[in-house]
């Protein structure tokens, strides 16, 4: 097997610097044994339980908006396979299920975080 020229030269190009790469990949002990982590503790346990405790219609939304476009999305689904045209000689049918579960889980998806969003917005009252 012969080389060509420039293979040749890549090649001892390649060699000449990997000993300087090598070189350069070495890190210096003393600061690596300096170094130790620092762990920060929140002490505000006021915010982080109003936040928990944040009354919204955030889940009932998300619920809502899944099962209502979801289903909007299985009905649009199912529509449009049954009003493709069917070739000629297609003796066993076509099934729609599958398709119309893409385009509802979709509208699921799509409807559930219109619904979660929308559901950020209003506060429910107490009593």
């Amino acid at each position: 097997m012969v080389m060509k020229p420039s293979g040749a030269l890549s090649l001892l190009f390649v060699a000449a610097l990997l000993p300087a790469g090598l070189a350069a990949q070495r890190v210096e002990r003393a600061r690596l044994q300096t170094w130790s982590p620092e762990i920060r503790v929140s002490s505000n346990i006021d915010r982080t339980s109003a936040a928990a405790l944040r009354r919204d219609y955030r889940l009932e939304g998300l619920a809502v908006g899944g099962l209502l476009l979801g289903a909007v999305g299985v009905w649009i689904g199912s529509e449009a396979c049954h009003n493709q045209p069917e070739p000629i000689g297609s003796g066993s049918g076509r099934s729609c299920t599958g398709d119309a579960a893409i385009v509802g889980l979709t509208g699921a998806v799509v409807g559930s975080g219109i619904g979660y969003l929308l559901g950020r917005g209003w506060p429910k009252r107490t009593q």
